[in-house]
């Protein structure tokens, strides 16, 4: 995989969302601290350039194969620079559940919202019917993303060993 398997390349408003260059693998790793681990229930693990670049792979085969599993790498629209990911994850049901994080750095900069509202335009463009957000209920900075996106906190689910509010929204909230 070179570098982009075979994600499409999708623009927004200060964002564009591509696939996993395998270059970018030591700047992805770098780019987790530990509340990003702690977000995604690894820690006290931490990604490496190794397990970096073997996720890559397993999303470039996602992507080949038609499978769930849609992640994209985000970058600055300005720079290209990686600045973050998000993911969507297709359900049997129609329905899917999305993720996102930006590097420690590019935190606050509004990233991670850009990114989430290309990412739903792509699931509905798709046929997603509906999305999902699992957010640790302490995670403000991505709630209050799920929210300007049009998701609606809708029940407290226990995930993992840990509380976290579970986001809905339908495509009539674009």
């Amino acid at each position: 995989m070179g570098s982009d398997g075979a994600a499409p390349t999708l623009r927004g408003d200060g964002v564009i969302l591509s696939g996993h260059r395998t270059a970018e693998a030591a700047v992805h790793a770098a780019g987790e601290d530990e509340e990003t681990a702690r977000r995604f229930g690894w820690w006290p693990r931490r990604s490496t350039p190794r397990s970096v670049l073997s996720a890559y792979e397993d999303w470039a085969a996602q992507w080949r194969a038609g499978g769930p599993t849609r992640a994209f790498a985000v970058r600055c629209a300005s720079t290209g620079e990686l600045v973050g990911g998000c993911e969507l994850r297709i359900r049997d049901d129609g329905g899917g559940e999305v993720s996102y994080w930006t590097h420690a750095r590019q935190r606050g900069k509004g990233y991670a919202s850009r990114a989430l509202a290309v990412l739903c335009e792509c699931a509905a463009a798709i046929g997603v019917v509906s999305l999902e957000a699992h957010i640790a209920t302490g995670n403000y900075a991505s709630r209050r993303v799920a929210e300007a996106a049009g998701f609606t906190a809708a029940e407290i689910i226990l995930e993992e060993g840990e509380e976290r509010v579970r986001y809905v929204r339908s495509h009539s909230a674009e």
